[in-house]
């Protein structure tokens, strides 16, 4: 995990495992480069722009901490191998 929103940024960590970016998000600027950074970012920001306001994250597992589970950047819904538990059946 990364201690900081802004951990990854300029490529300060590259090799620490909380920097891993196969979308290139943090050459855009995004320090949002995974789900976890992503709720550092918006706890700093909110707590920042509401005084006395710690806000707690829930964090999407969908994939289940799969790195380079999709195919294509974009493509974050239903993807194949991903999720939590076991499959549906009708039994």
């Amino acid at each position: 995990m990364c201690p900081t929103y802004d951990f990854c940024l300029n490529n300060a960590h590259p090799e620490h495992p909380c920097c891993a970016d196969p979308c290139s998000l943090l050459s855009q600027w995004d320090p949002s480069n995974n789900e976890h950074n992503y709720a550092l970012h918006l706890r700093k920001a909110m707590s920042e722009g509401i005084p006395d306001f710690v806000p707690h994250m829930i964090i999407d597992t969908g994939r289940n901490g799969v790195a380079d589970a999709r195919e294509k950047c974009p493509n974050w819904c239903n993807i194949r191998g991903a999720g939590v538990g076991l499959l549906p059946t009708t039994k």
